[in-house]
C-alpha cells in the first residue's frame, strides 16, 4: 500500500512540475529595437531589409531555423554594412546559424584581403556574437557601435 501511495504522489508531483513549466516566458535580445536603434544612431536611411526567405540564398540560413530575424544591408561606401540578427528556433539551429555566419565572415575576409588592406582590417575585427538563441553578425566599419547597441539593448519577454 505504501508503494502505491508513493507512486501516486510521485506522479502528481511530476504532473505539477510539467504544468508549472507551461506558459513560462524567457527573455531575449529585442532584435527589432536593436535594428531601429542602429539605423537611427548611425543614420542609415538607405538600408535595405533582407527577408527571412532570402537568408538561404545569401547566407545559407534555412528559413526553418528562424524564429525571428532583423537583417539589412546598405550599399554606401567601399565596405557596405551587413547587419544579420537571427533568433533561432532551438539550440541546434543556433549552431547551424553560427556556422553559416562564420562562413560569411571568412568569405568577406578572404575577398578584402586580396584588394583592400583597410577593409581587411575592419573584417578582421568583426565577429559572430551569440546571446541565448540570437546569433548576430555586424559587418561594418561601425561594428563596434552596433555590437554595443546589441549588447546593451534591454531584453524582451518571449514565449518559451
Amino acid at each position: 500500500m505504501k508503494r502505491i501511495i508513493c507512486a501516486v504522489v510521485a506522479l502528481v508531483m511530476l504532473f505539477a512540475f510539467c504544468a508549472c513549466s507551461e506558459g513560462k516566458t524567457a527573455t531575449a535580445v529585442d532584435i527589432a529595437s536593436v535594428k531601429t536603434q542602429i539605423q537611427s544612431e548611425l543614420k542609415m536611411d538607405g538600408a535595405m531589409d533582407i527577408a527571412p526567405s532570402r537568408l538561404l540564398d545569401l547566407y545559407g540560413i534555412e528559413e526553418a531555423w528562424i524564429a525571428d530575424s532583423q537583417c539589412f544591408v546598405t550599399m554606401d561606401g567601399v565596405f557596405p554594412d551587413e547587419v544579420i540578427m537571427v533568433r533561432a528556433i532551438d539550440k541546434s539551429a543556433v549552431s547551424n546559424i553560427e556556422e553559416k555566419l562564420e562562413a560569411r565572415l571568412n568569405e568577406v575576409k578572404v575577398q578584402s584581403q586580396s584588394y583592400d588592406p583597410e577593409n581587411y582590417a575592419i573584417a578582421q575585427e568583426c565577429k559572430v556574437i551569440t546571446q541565448g538563441t540570437v546569433v548576430a553578425l555586424f559587418l561594418s566599419p561601425d561594428h563596434v557601435v552596433m555590437e554595443k547597441i546589441f549588447e546593451t539593448t534591454p531584453d524582451v519577454e518571449i514565449a518559451d
